[in-house]
């Protein structure tokens, strides 16, 4: 079992600690904004834009989700030359990765409410400015994911980019393997309420995705503006076998997704008196089909989704104030059917048959305010309306308005920045909650929602940041939530009997702590070593819908925590690196059972090894150590509310080192 022998308050501690000795000042930089040259990243040596950003000081890339319907809450936290990402099916990781370092000629760094909209809201935001020249370059990359039972799995990427005086041109093709950290062999023990054992089941869960993708992204100097085009497409297939073991019969129960998607887009930009104009139109489709058996149940779902998107947006970026008005528009479509048997006798479940659409729209006005040098006040006001049709076994018929204004008011000397955020926002419905969903392996059925209501959450939020040395960070954030209409789990009654399912279920609080550090310890003697904290304690309130009893709102988790430590050796040929993953533990409260879910402290390691600027060689174990993932079910005879527990099912499983290699050749631009 791997411990790192402390608390979740003593690492907190331990953090405080290092920030009081490490306070120095930061060389000088514009209000709000940090600018890293390349000179900042040549002692790791990095082989593309996605190297450097990992480098960046209390920056945590958060993606591009494309499952969030309407592009404002979807672009994640990087620019691109100041322009946002023209899609959301490729990655930010990806795109990142197409960019040769050489190719870099600065990363600022954004605080708060700088470049207006562009930033999305996000407190800190990378933008990646390219240097103008006229070359090619692009890179092969070839390796190999395995793990236990799995076997070796061939992985490979090749990128190419082209720059002219008037266009660009960024394509590539990959096929990736992502083995699931949990996969691994154990045991499921169920006991009576007094612990007496009664079965003992082995258990071997195996479970990987591969992933067939290629790109291209055409970027065109057209008058004043330019124009970007995108196209992708990708394949991914999920495997998962599950064997069971009792008195001697092994019996497997195996499951295979397959997703298809594809995504095509048109983005314009230029710029208009003091300030620039972006126009966006994306059309987005995806196919997913399923299938899963034991013994004599099946199951099988299949799904078709869709997205039509356009986009309007202007921002004035001059002078002291900055202002920004937006429009969006979004058709949405999800159809899925679901059938569940036993015996070749269907079973009926709510949300075997749907057909979900949604029409979308939002409008959004705001503006900021640089007071003076320090001190800045950012507001801004959207309103979003949703129109979204359920039909089939369950249906739904509502229109949703939300207003979500928002404030927020900064101060930053360049060392410390202080920033308070009051904001009220609505999450999304998630499409697939209408689908009934099955894991015939450990006997769970989850009905479609019937009907849903978005969430909206009132918010403030404090936060602390200390710059320090030559690229350190300390960053704390306080955050408080007030949560109208909470999604969690509830219970249907679907042909007289009773499931599980996603429901709203009334008003909940949430408050949580977060402290963020980037430490390089050069300062300090210990040449190219460099520490990475990022801890969050939460903690959440909401009225169990079964028992009337206040808990926690399910799979919250009450702690999180990621340390990582990179040495890069003298020479910049070498380098290596330690992350850890902190034991974690969640809840999840159904109508007949009370799930705990805890996974322990995960590590890793990584060797790189650079040859020379066009190769680098690198090999990387997760799951070096692990403690047991255990899943324990508190199993009631009917509703919890009548408090009569049945039996307690754990599950132990320990998961099993994952390695991967790759080496990678670059041609075309110097990565020296």
């Amino acid at each position: 079992m791997a411990k790192l022998g402390a608390t979740p308050k003593a690492y907190l501690f331990l953090l405080s600690v290092a920030i009081c000795g490490a306070l120095h000042a930061q060389a000088p930089e514009t209000a709000g904004t940090q600018v890293f040259t390349p000179d900042f990243f040549a002692s790791s040596k990095p082989a593309d834009a996605y190297d450097m950003v990992r480098k960046l000081p209390g920056f945590e890339l958060i993606e591009v989700d494309e499952e969030v319907r309407g592009y404002t809450g979807s672009r994640g936290n990087v620019l691109f030359d100041g322009r946002t990402p023209s899609g959301k099916q490729d990655s930010l990781e990806q795109m990142l990765k197409r960019i040769p370092a050489a190719s870099v000629l600065r990363i600022e760094l954004i605080r708060g409410g700088k470049k207006g909209a562009a930033t999305g809201g996000f407190d800190l935001v990378a933008n990646v400015v390219r240097r103008q020249q006229v070359a090619s370059s692009g890179s092969v990359l070839g390796g190999i994911s395995a793990a236990d039972e799995i076997g070796i799995q061939p992985d490979g990427r090749v990128e190419y980019s082209r720059d002219g005086t008037r266009s660009r041109l960024d394509a590539a093709i990959e096929l990736a393997t992502e083995i699931d950290e949990d996969s691994g062999s154990g045991e499921i023990v169920e006991t009576d309420p007094d612990g007496a054992v009664e079965r003992v089941i082995g258990r071997d869960e195996r479970e990987y995705v591969r992933t067939l993708s290629a790109s291209v992204e055409h970027d065109l100097t057209l008058g004043d503006g330019e124009l970007v085009t995108n196209l992708s497409g990708a394949r991914a297939v999920t495997r998962e076998k599950i064997r069971s073991t009792e008195d001697g019969i092994e019996v497997e129960a195996p499951e295979r997704e397959r997703i298809w998607s594809a995504e095509i887009g048109v983005q314009y930009q230029r710029s208009l008196g003091q300030g620039e104009l972006e126009a966006l139109v994306t059309q987005r489709t995806e196919w997913l089909d399923a299938d899963a058996e034991e013994e004599d149940e099946l199951f099988s779902e299949s799904t078709r989704s869709s997205e039509t998107l356009a986009r309007a947006e202007y921002r004035h970026e001059g002078g002291s104030l900055q202002y920004f008005g937006s429009i969006e528009g979004a058709l949405n479509r999800l159809t899925g059917d679901a059938e569940l048997s036993s015996d070749g006798v269907p079973i009926p479940i709510t949300g075997s048959d749907v057909d979900v659409s949604e029409r979308r729209a939002e409008a959004a006005i705001g503006a900021t305010w640089q007071a003076s040098k320090s001190l800045a006040l950012e507001t801004s006001l959207r309103a979003e309306y949703s129109a979204i049709r359920s039909t089939g076994d369950a249906s739904q018929d509502d229109d949703f308005l939300f207003w979500k204004p928002r404030i927020r008011l900064s101060w930053d000397n360049r060392r410390t920045r202080i920033q308070a955020t009051l904001e009220r926002e609505a999450a999304q419905l998630d499409f697939e909650d209408f689908v009934a969903s099955v894991e015939l392996d450990r006997d769970d059925v989850v009905a479609g929602a019937p009907s849903l209501t978005p969430p909206t959450t009132w918010s403030f939020s404090t936060l602390f940041e200390q710059r320090f040395w030559d690229g350190g960070s300390f960053i704390l954030t306080f955050r408080r939530e007030r949560i109208d209409d909470v999604i969690d789990r509830v219970v249907v009654e679907s042909d007289g009997e009773l499931f599980d399912a996603v429901g709203n279920i009334g008003r909940g609080k949430r408050t949580s702590l977060r402290a963020e550090l980037t430490a390089p310890l050069d300062q300090i003697g210990l040449s190219g070593m460099e520490i990475r904290a990022d801890l969050t304690f939460l903690k959440s309130r909401v009225t169990d819908p079964i028992t009337g009893e206040k808990r926690t709102i399910s799979e919250d988790k009450p702690f999180e925590g990621e340390l990582r430590f990179t040495h890069d050796l003298p020479g910049g040929r070498w380098s290596w690196g330690v992350d850890a993953t902190l034991s974690e533990k969640e809840h999840e409260f159904r109508f007949d059972e009370v799930r705990r879910e805890r996974t322990g402290t995960a590590l890793g390691v990584h060797v790189e090894f650079r040859p020379t600027s066009d190769w680098r060689i690198r090999a990387e174990v997760e799951n070096v150590a692990w403690d047991e993932l255990t899943d324990q079910r508190d199993k009631y005879d009917g509703l919890r509310t009548f408090d009569v527990l049945e039996s307690i099912e754990t599950r132990r499983i320990n998961t099993d080192p994952i390695f991967t290699l790759s080496i990678r050749r670059a041609f075309g631009a110097d990565e020296g």
